[in-house]
């Protein structure tokens, strides 16, 4: 009897309670190794259910569902490829203003302004954690309402999931998904299967590689897009890609190969975390890449869009970043801490769209709004998300950005116009991913 209670006890307060994040452990694919298996296993089992959020229930479901209606495609402007790029650890570290480097590490971001909308993109996470980006990204749904440290590939996606490659599918696009490192990371090849891709690509899958250190190269990888899109366009089909790079993955003390060192900062951000000169190299080296990609899209003659942004900002050292807020990190406000998850992204078109610069937006976000500029069928979530995003700019575990600038660091503290969107938000998410049929309308096309 006493074993009984011991065990129920336990099992309650392992499932039921907040045992586990008291005792900061969570389920993570790093620290496997530091939980053990069984662990690890049984925490993931703990998080695979998720609470009903408050003001749940059916009806409160079909009563949005009601409120906004998909509609179909605008085929005549749709481009005959759509190329989305996730750059991995890709940021525009000058929007420090204590940084300094000796010049400007992306000058042809910066340049880039015809056929071209862009801004600061709000990130879920910062220093790692590039498959939630991705999640993000494809389905529209926030990593906020997930128990925190979870990662949605490895425990929330399921079969014909809806995904911007589904949707790209359905107006008759081929549809690749491509990473140039190992298949194994993320649960990559399960998630993009459930997710709608066609194919999918690998390291294996690049042809003779330029490495940068011991990374298939920007280059390379742009080059693969490019194959990608002549191969499925000689066969007459429309082409979507979603590419995670991989030469900016961290860590940034490894040797230089095929790597210039170009960009220099103060002895005291150098003191504080050498390692940043290396980012800030393979930052030019993206840098260089991306005027290649833009440059041999420019000239060819299929309608084509290109959607990058960086999916988190590298993870360099507290100490250089106290050095570059003047400050101890926990002294920042909301806004400065927001800085350290914003990455920049744009929208760009080898045909006339309506240009934009400061069009700030979130993860969550840039997909309905390519979708949009590229003509595709909007379903009646991508119709409801758009909605969230006229008050919602960023949506972060750190803080919330308002349409008008303004930040929150709680959900709380936020208007109540603001707080009951944002509850209407997690009431769809969990009925897509836990409480519904998936296969209903306001959610496909």
């Amino acid at each position: 009897m006493l074993l009984w209670v011991l065990t129920l006890g336990y099992s309650f307060a392992f499932f039921k309670t907040d045992m586990l994040p008291d005792l900061g452990i969570y389920t993570q694919q790093w620290v496997t190794q530091r939980n053990g298996f069984a662990l690890n296993f049984t925490v993931a089992l703990r998080y695979s259910s998720v609470e009903k959020p408050d003001g749940y229930s059916h009806d409160a479901v079909l009563e949005l569902k009601d409120q906004y209606q998909g509609r179909d495609g605008d085929e005549a402007r749709q481009p005959v490829n759509l190329i989305v790029i996730m750059n991995e650890s890709f940021s525009d570290l000058t929007i420090f203003d204590g940084l300094d480097p000796s010049e400007d590490p992306t000058p042809f971001l910066h340049s880039l302004t015809e056929n071209t909308v862009k801004g600061w993109m709000y990130s879920p996470v910062t220093g790692g954690g590039t498959a939630s980006v991705e999640f993000e990204y494809l389905t529209g749904f926030s990593t906020l309402f997930q128990p925190p440290h979870t990662v949605a590939y490895q425990l929330y996606v399921k079969e014909d999931m809806p995904s911007l490659a589904a949707l790209a599918g359905s107006a008759g696009y081929d549809t690749t998904a491509f990473h140039p490192y190992k298949s194994s990371g993320w649960n990559r090849p399960i998630a993009y299967q459930d997710l709608g891709f066609d194919h999918q690509l690998y390291e294996e899958d690049v042809e003779d590689p330029y490495l940068i250190r011991h990374y298939i190269s920007d280059r390379s990888d742009y080059e693969t897009v490019m194959e990608t899109t002549r191969s499925a366009n000689a066969a007459g089909q429309k082409c979507f890609v979603f590419n995670v790079t991989m030469q900016n993955h961290s860590g940034y003390s490894q040797g230089w190969n095929n790597l210039e060192r170009t960009i220099d900062l103060p002895d005291q951000l150098k003191n504080a975390d050498s390692s940043a000169i290396q980012y800030l190299a393979l930052a030019r080296a993206s840098d260089d890449a991306l005027k290649q990609l833009i440059e041999y899209y420019s000239q060819v003659e299929e309608p084509t869009m290109v959607v990058l942004f960086g999916d988190h900002q590298p993870p360099l050292s507290n100490d250089l970043y106290k050095d570059i807020y003047g400050k101890e990190l926990d002294e920042r406000s909301v806004d400065e801490l927001l800085e350290q998850y914003v990455t920049p992204y744009f929208i760009w078109a080898n045909f006339d769209i309506d240009e934009a610069e400061g069009v700030d937006t979130g993860s969550n976000f840039i997909g309905m709004q390519a979708s949009l500029l590229a003509g595709y069928p909007q379903t009646g979530y991508m119709k409801f998300l758009a909605r969230v995003n006229e008050t919602f700019t960023g949506i972060t575990p750190v803080g919330y950005v308002l349409k008008d600038g303004s930040a929150y660091e709680d959900r709380e503290s936020l208007p109540e116009d603001a707080r009951e969107l944002l509850d209407q938000y997690e009431i769809l998410q969990y009925y897509n991913l836990f409480g519904g049929d998936q296969a209903e309308e306001f959610f496909y096309v």
